[in-house]
């Protein structure tokens, strides 16, 4: 494999890792009950996001390359979305055993398919400012965790 697709394969891999660490983080502090917050984790990923983007930039990609049997786009944001779903990563770190249950049915349910009714949320949220988009998520949390529904 030429040095261009081990590299964009590498930091495919490690952005997805970073994804996978961020969200299992995540998914552990709410099975403690927990409110998540902005971690460390969150700004690996987002700097591991940023290095592929700029590689990906960079790299300015030929039309019609191919790594394996997939021919990129010449967007780099669909680019990196087609190399995610090439890569398979394996977080490593430490697992908290009573909580590791809830963890993965976290996961598991951050993964289904968004369901019509999501998505009309989703449009709905979209549409609003950011200030008010924020306030009723915050809301929403408040109203989740009085509820035990956290």
């Amino acid at each position: 494999m030429d040095p261009i697709r081990s590299m964009l394969l590498a930091l495919a891999t490690r952005a997805k890792e970073a994804r996978l660490r961020w969200h299992a983080g995540r998914a552990a502090v709410r099975a403690r009950g927990e409110i998540p917050s902005r971690t460390e984790a969150f700004a690996h990923h987002v700097q591991a996001e940023l290095c592929l983007l700029t590689a990906l930039h960079a790299a300015s990609l030929p039309t019609g390359f191919r790594i394996y049997d997939v021919t990129l786009s010449a967007d780099p944001l669909a680019v990196a979305r087609q190399l995610d779903d090439l890569v398979v990563a394996r977080p490593g770190g430490a697992i908290e055993a009573e909580h590791e249950a809830a963890r993965l049915a976290y996961i598991a349910a951050s993964a289904e398919p968004i369901t019509d009714q999501e998505q009309r949320y989703i449009d709905t949220l979209a549409g609003l400012s950011a200030a008010r988009r924020d306030k009723i998520l915050e809301l929403a949390e408040q109203l989740a965790r009085h509820t035990g529904q956290a």
